[in-house]
């Protein structure tokens, strides 16, 4: 394992020769990060246009924790975007450059990618929708019916951001096609989950619309209906939804809070829907603090495309952005481990073979590197246990690493995720999940962590520590794979596969 630094440098520098390296996407044009109180972008999309992205979305944030009474605190960290100039480079992430934009969950936080134009991401309701998630997730303990998680996000995704006022409670645009030639769910229908109505993946892209479409009509009436003369929903709803959190079931206490069966609530819905669709104006002021830029070295940047193109499952597009990389520049041994780790992912050790923890020799590595050089050496032990061979070598490197990466940079997720998943191939299931509940808590509200523990418990057959993870993937979780899955294991109580490949 000591004979690689030196020969790597070279291997990188025959792969820039490359032709394909001469096509390398790099981004655009010079790139910066800035920071608002709650908010980082990267960008390089001009300053005055990232400056009304970002003054949109804190005065957005304002407006639906103003909306529930959530308390104003400052996040656990800044939600990312990226923002793009080039509406072709947006497309190598989102697969199509006429949307505004998207929210994606990762390894490495929630970011949001959005494309420069005329449309203004405060058009994009599916990033707000997303973002009423996060913040949901962030700031309060409860976790909710995905009914209510839906529809309540719905509500306040379609917020019109005037000059110093939001408006909350329009018709979202996005939905109109939902009743066009069916009736809306019924209440019942709606808080039964999907999965135990057996609708979960029927006709799977109307019968979602239409559901999002009613979770939004439901709670638009227990949140606003007031404001129309009906009666005041809010107090009971707050104290169904506790009840419900609490595992009361969903249909049988509903009366016992509203006073009312669900055909009579039901009944006053659809009045509502006839007549008396309400909006609600909120003052929220402009958001006047500065917001301070910096920035980023063309390695810096290339690295930060190439991480999400990793998570996009984009091996090549990364690969792109990390052979414009300049030798030796700042930040260029996260960019050459990260090379290793995508060759490593495909099984082409040509080049990654070259790299060994002789790089922490040179002088102390940053957490991003020691996190990429954990993974490396996981993924060369993973490949060996599947031939029932083994390491000690490269266990010992990825553990080693795994450490570094957590100690150094505590709140950076990939580090732990690689720490954990040597101990479990070392059958050490009580340390790896020691190193999960630390992850966890640097990261509680995150879907996928809680995802892996929960299905990692199940695995070990621990189901009844499993249930409050697995409830936050089937809550939260917008995949049918994952919230199936999920929901297969609380109610039955089978074990699972570990996550991690």
């Amino acid at each position: 394992m000591n004979r690689f630094i030196r020969a790597l440098a070279a291997g990188i520098a025959l792969l820039l020769l490359h032709p394909a390296a001469s096509t390398a996407a790099n981004g655009g044009g010079e790139w910066f990060e800035y920071q608002s109180e709650n908010f980082t972008v990267y960008s390089d999309v001009p300053e005055r246009r990232v400056n009304a992205l970002m003054r949109d979305l804190e005065r957005f944030r304002r407006t639906a924790l103003a909306f529930t009474g959530l308390e104003e605190i400052p996040e656990n960290r800044n939600l990312r975007v990226f923002h793009f100039r080039n509406s072709s480079e947006f497309e190598k992430f989102s697969g199509d450059r006429k949307i505004a934009g998207f929210y994606r969950e990762t390894w490495r936080g929630p970011v949001i990618f959005s494309r420069d134009g005329d449309h203004g991401i405060t058009g994009s309701g599916l990033i707000f929708h997303e973002y009423v998630h996060h913040l949901m997730r962030e700031h309060s303990g409860m976790t909710y019916p995905r009914w209510y998680s839906e529809g309540f996000s719905e509500l306040l995704a379609s917020a019109e951001l005037r000059k110093n006022s939001v408006v909350v409670g329009g018709i979202p645009e996005w939905r109109l096609s939902a009743w066009a030639s069916e009736e809306p769910l019924t209440i019942e229908q709606l808080l039964r989950s999907p999965e135990i109505s057996g609708m979960d993946g029927a006709d799977s892209s109307r019968y979602w619309n239409n559901y999002y479409a009613s979770a939004w009509l439901l709670t638009h009436y227990l949140q606003l209906g007031h404001h129309a003369g009906h009666p005041d929903y809010r107090g009971a709803s707050e104290n169904y939804l506790k009840a419900i959190a609490a595992g009361d079931d969903p249909v049988g206490v509903f009366e016992a809070h509203f006073n009312k069966s669900i055909r009579e609530i039901q009944t006053e819905v659809r009045a509502y829907m006839r007549d008396d669709i309400q909006r609600h104006k909120l003052d929220i002021a402009a958001y006047t603090y500065s917001i301070p830029r910096r920035a980023l070295t063309d390695n810096e940047h290339l690295f930060l495309l190439a991480s999400e193109a990793m998570e996009f499952d984009r091996p090549e597009l990364a690969i792109n952005y990390l052979a414009a990389s300049k030798n030796q520049g700042i930040g260029w041994q996260e960019n050459l481990t990260l090379m290793a780790v995508i060759k490593a992912e495909q099984k082409d050790y040509k080049v990654s073979e070259k790299i060994a923890d002789e790089i922490g020799e040179y002088g102390l590595v940053s957490y991003i590197t020691a996190a990429n050089l954990a993974r490396y050496y996981l993924l060369r032990l993973q490949a060996l246990s599947l031939t029932r061979d083994w390491s000690d070598d490269y266990y010992a490197a990825a553990e080693k690493y795994g450490k570094i990466a957590v100690q150094s940079g505590p709140g950076y997720l990939p580090g732990y995720r690689s720490l954990w998943t040597a101990y479990q191939l070392k059958g050490e299931s009580d340390t790896a999940l020691q190193i999960m509940q630390s992850a966890y808590h640097q990261e509680p509200n995150h879907l996928n962590l809680n995802a892996a523990i929960g299905f990692y418990l199940a695995h070990l057959g621990k189901d009844a520590l499993a249930r409050e993870y697995l409830e936050r993937v089937v809550a939260w979780s917008h995949s049918d794979q994952m919230r199936t899955r999920a929901q297969s294991l609380l109610q039955e109580g089978k074990s699972a596969p570990l996550i991690e490949k």
